[in-house]
């Protein structure tokens, strides 16, 4: 994996975007606690200036505007060392400095708030310090100043700045390291899929994508993907085993179209010759072309385009026709044909195709079994809701090895038993894609002796009316 791709994947942008997005968000959180923090601290602030200030003068009042007693309640004030904080200034009516423990501010305008740097060597240390304060006024002119030092409060400021400094630092770090992990996750599963794909282009239609059994979106896209791969792989196989079948079983046909033509250049001596030779050409032509025609059947079902044709089908008037046109058939081979269909029981589908699967499935059943054979065909209703209804196709005959029930499906595919009987090997092929289309599972069973030939229908379509069953019996 390389350190590129990891970049520029859209997990890796979409991660610095949320990490953008979360350090702005980090910004205005950073704003609003600090801005209410020096708001609330310095309102703390100027409350202590206001009670102190307040005090004193409550002390000058009850002392009888004593500015010597005034001075000593200050003096008193700073000898505290819990108050190292706080400042004073108190000034006669000619301006002269009678207590506290700064020097004469420059210009001070009672009731109204002041801010005054004093420099380091003021306060015994290296920076200047800003304090924070407000004059009142006295008797006689004199004047008292009362403030308290801004240096906790800009530490404080300064502490909330470097906490969220480093935590948004912290944040952007995690956010970036997050992403890094979460877009490499993402790029190894992707590369996965597309290392899959890779395998199946150079001709291995057996890989699959690997899943990690958790459940995930992942997991679920890969099971769809190998869902959709093993489809292909079966279409694939069927084509090549088509182009095969095509090649040899129809091989056979021509080579003896084109040798009966050949012949009967050669040794038809009237008009009447030719003409059975025309005839028996045309016949040939037709048995090749029925062939093609089926391909092409089992193509266009196997594409869907018929499923758009869907609608109610009632199966139980589908079979008493199927009954009724192959009972002669049956009764020519000197076999027996029975039904047992109930009335009334529906599927959804198309009739046509419908009709086709059934009767290739029982014309199959008549034409490979022998004379004397039984052969019933049975439509069972569900007896639970919600479930689909079942047909079963059963006879007497030879039936089919278990090891070669599998393949008969395959187009052309024929038993060595049946290669002598007229056919092309599709029958069963379009009833296997029929059977497809629709959602029928199609099973073959050994019916001891002979075929068991069984159609599993899906259940009726959500919101439609389960149909009653009644009793009907055709035997």
């Amino acid at each position: 994996m390389r350190r590129g791709n990891l970049f520029r994947t859209s997990s890796f942008r979409l991660t610095l975007l949320y990490a953008g997005l979360f350090a702005a968000s980090v910004l205005v959180l950073f704003a609003t606690i600090y801005w209410a923090t020096a708001v609330y601290l310095q309102g703390e602030l100027d409350s202590v200036v206001q009670t102190e200030l307040a005090t004193l003068k409550e002390h000058y009042e009850d002392t009888g505007n004593s500015l010597p007693a005034l001075a000593a309640a200050i003096a008193e004030r700073l000898s505290f060392p819990s108050n190292r904080s706080a400042y004073y200034l108190l000034q006669d009516g000619q301006g002269q400095h009678i207590a506290g423990n700064l020097p004469e501010p420059a210009s001070l305008q009672p009731g109204a708030w002041s801010d005054v740097w004093l420099p380091g060597s003021a306060v015994g240390d290296d920076e200047p310090h800003r304090i924070r304060g407000v004059t009142a006024a006295l008797a006689d002119g004199a004047s008292l100043f009362v403030a308290q030092d801004y240096f906790q409060l800009d530490e404080v400021r300064e502490l909330v700045a470097r906490a969220f400094g480093w935590g948004a630092g912290v944040t952007l770090a995690l956010a970036l390291l997050g992403g890094v992990a979460m877009s490499g996750a993402v790029l190894r599963r992707i590369e996965l899929v597309a290392a899959t794909a890779e395998h199946i282009m150079a001709g291995d239609l057996g890989r699959r994508v690997p899943t990690r059994g958790t459940g995930d979106e992942f997991d679920r896209l890969a099971t769809v993907l190998n869902a959709m791969l093993a489809r292909n792989q079966q279409l694939m196989e069927g084509l090549r085993q088509v182009s095969n079948d095509i090649a040899h079983d129809l091989r056979t046909p021509l080579t003896r179209l084109r040798q009966s033509l050949e012949k009967s250049r050669r040794t038809a001596r009237d008009l009447r010759e030719y003409e059975d030779a025309v005839d028996r050409a045309i016949a040939e032509t037709d048995t090749i072309l029925d062939t093609f025609g089926a391909l092409l059947r089992i193509a266009q079902i196997e594409a869907g385009t018929r499923r758009a044709g869907f609608r109610r089908v009632d199966l139980s008037a589908l079979l008493d026709t199927i009954l009724e046109v192959y009972g002669p058939a049956a009764d020519e081979k000197g076999q027996h044909f029975a039904g047992d269909v109930p009335a009334g029981i529906a599927t959804t589908g198309d009739p046509e195709l419908l009709t086709q699967m059934i009767a290739n499935l029982t014309e199959n059943a008549i034409r490979h079994s022998p004379p004397g054979a039984r052969i019933v065909v049975t439509l069972t209703a569900p007896e639970e809701t919600g479930a689909g209804a079942q047909i079963v196709v059963a006879d007497s005959g030879p039936g089919i090895p278990a090891e070669q029930r599998d393949k008969v499906f395959r187009r052309f595919y024929r038993l060595d038993a049946s290669r002598t009987t007229p056919g092309s090997g599709l029958g069963l092929s379009l009833a296997a894609a029929v059977a497809d289309l629709h959602g029928i599972e199609l099973r073959l069973a050994d019916n001891e002796p002979g075929l068991l030939v069984l159609l599993h229908m899906p259940p009726p379509a959500s919101g439609e009316r389960r149909p009653e069953f009644a009793e009907k019996s055709r035997i």
